[in-house]
């Protein structure tokens, strides 16, 4: 199933590729969502006016929210690298490293526990878990309690 731009304006830009029709009965109509986009749209400009145009009715939708803080020693965090080494022998490109600046920790860890079981499927190195999962696995390996 094909997911279109949801920037109501998207079909404005007037773009050649976007002319669709027969003969006499031309048309501009919106892009495809791409995946980029969380396929909601299909490039950076169409969801920026989206929010520019939108921004109230989001923000009385969700409520505002207040400041945030997370306790430094519950900061724990996955960070990717990648290794631009061009020796052929290594296989691994992708470095994974769990941390907590507060307790100045950068410990390396496999792929396997940097990402879930989809994001190891999909095969895209840069995703990582999220920050409430790197605290999990922080306490699993015993440097966080």
């Amino acid at each position: 199933m094909d997911r279109w731009c949801q920037n109501k304006r998207c079909c404005a830009k007037k773009n050649q590729g976007q002319i669709r029709g027969k003969k006499g009965f031309k048309y501009y109509q919106s892009y495809k969502a791409t995946t980029y986009y969380n396929n909601l749209f299909c490039s950076q400009r169409c969801q920026d006016q989206f929010l520019n145009d939108n921004w109230q009715a989001v923000l009385n939708a969700i409520g505002e929210i207040g400041k945030q803080t997370i306790p430094l020693d519950d900061a724990w965090y996955i960070e990717h690298d990648y290794n631009y080494s061009y020796d052929s022998y290594s296989s691994e490109r992708h470095v994974y490293y769990l941390i907590n600046k507060n307790r100045n920790i950068k410990q390396p860890i496999p792929r396997e526990q940097a990402q879930t079981p989809e994001q190891l499927a999909s095969d895209n190195g840069w995703q990582i878990v999220d920050d409430f999962q790197a605290k999990e696995l922080a306490i699993q390996l015993g440097l966080a309690s």
